[in-house]
């Protein structure tokens, strides 16, 4: 049964929204046991730390992980980005980052240059993607790591990262993915493309609730532990386990959340990413093809059309909070304005300082809701 949604929900990019029912009825479920995991042998703490090992084995199901071990569950994908990077990234390690990032990798990467971290920035090119002649020149005397997202939150572009991974590690160093956007709707083979670190949030395209996230370790690396804690694991020492992945993991879990999170993976693995990835792609396309058909209205994207399920666009006629406003309150559409906490991205695209409006697409989304929103654009286009 499809869920009833209402308003038009067009911010999935943020968190998908609505969730299957098996997540809602996942979460409920956890919440109402209330028991810790890991601190007690009865049968409720028992189930709750099962919640924890079916998201552990859900990821590595979805992104080819090679144990369950490192599969570290963080609050979001900032939590989890900051993790890594804080965590690896030394006072005279040498960084690449790419053009099109999202705070949640510059905040941290640029207070780490502020301790002595060289990080350059790759540069980018016209269809929104990365110059990799230019990333090669960048790694050509080493490199300790590249930090890169998979899908733009702002543009939609899809990144290689395959041929990314090639030249950090041809380079002598580590790739960490930033999978906030990809997750879920994107095939991620850690194996496969070459993945070292990847980050995702748990609320976005895996269909889980807020405050869940993933950090996931291609091997066992020696990172900086930023929080200390119980874990229920080596309780009687006085320094935190160095074990996987109690290094990384602190204090009471999310056990809601995280129920919830297994329940959605489960549920884009039963429907398939390719087939998500597929739906979500073509209404973008739909989407962007009604926008070049429209006056005053710019596309704001890959050349070719979208590649993923985010579009962004502008309006001659209205700032994009204003046209964010009009289409709230006058035609129930709830979509994005701004920088979506992206300025890397509109410095790249030359949409600063008031950025884009945009359209992310979500798994329960259809193509009238895209006929909605361009005949709504079309009344307030001119006005």
């Amino acid at each position: 049964m499809k869920p009833i949604r209402t308003p038009i929900y067009l911010d999935n990019g943020a968190t998908s929204w609505p969730k299957p029912e098996p997540v809602y009825a996942a979460a409920d479920a956890a919440l109402r046991a209330a028991a810790n995991p890991g601190r007690g042998a009865y049968r409720q703490a028992v189930e709750a730390q099962a919640h924890l090992e079916r998201v552990r084995q859900e990821a590595c199901a979805l992104f080819n992980a090679p144990a369950p071990e490192r599969v570290i569950l963080t609050f979001n994908c900032t939590d989890a980005l900051s993790m890594a990077l804080k965590g690896l990234i030394d006072p005279d390690s040498r960084v690449v980052r790419g053009p099109w990032e999202h705070n949640s990798v510059t905040r941290p990467l640029d207070a780490l240059r502020k301790l002595g971290a060289d990080v350059r920035i790759v540069d980018p090119t016209p269809d929104c993607g990365i110059d990799l002649d230019h990333l090669r020149e960048l790694c050509r005397n080493g490199i300790d790591y590249v930090v890169m997202s998979h899908v733009s939150n702002v543009t939609g572009a899809v990144m290689p990262l395959a041929e990314i991974a090639a030249i950090a590690h041809e380079a002598g160093g580590l790739f960490i993915v930033d999978a906030a956007q990809s997750a879920g709707s994107h095939v991620i083979d850690m194996k496969a493309q070459g993945i070292d670190v990847l980050a995702t949030a748990g609320h976005k395209g895996l269909m889980g609730p807020m405050g869940t996230g993933l950090l996931i370790l291609r091997e066992p690396l020696p990172l900086r532990h930023w929080r200390e804690g119980g874990t229920g694991f080596r309780a009687e020492m006085d320094g935190q386990p160095e074990e996987y992945p109690w290094r990384l993991e602190a204090g009471t879990a999310n056990v809601p959340g995280l129920a919830g999170l297994a329940a959605g993976m489960a549920w884009v693995r039963e429907r398939g990413v390719e087939a998500i990835g597929a739906h979500q792609s073509a209404l973008a396309r739909q989407l962007a093809e009604g926008l070049q058909a429209l006056p005053g209205v710019t596309y704001d994207g890959p050349a070719g059309g979208p590649d993923s399920g985010v579009v962004s666009f502008r309006l001659a006629a209205h700032s994009p909070a204003i046209a964010a406003g009009i289409l709230d309150s006058g035609f129930g559409i709830a979509l994005r304005s701004g920088l979506h906490c992206a300025p890397s991205a509109h410095r790249a695209l030359g949409t600063l300082p008031e950025g884009t409006l945009r359209a992310s697409f979500g798994a329960f989304n259809a193509p009238e809701d895209v006929e909605a929103l361009l005949a709504a654009l079309q009344a307030i286009a001119t006005l």
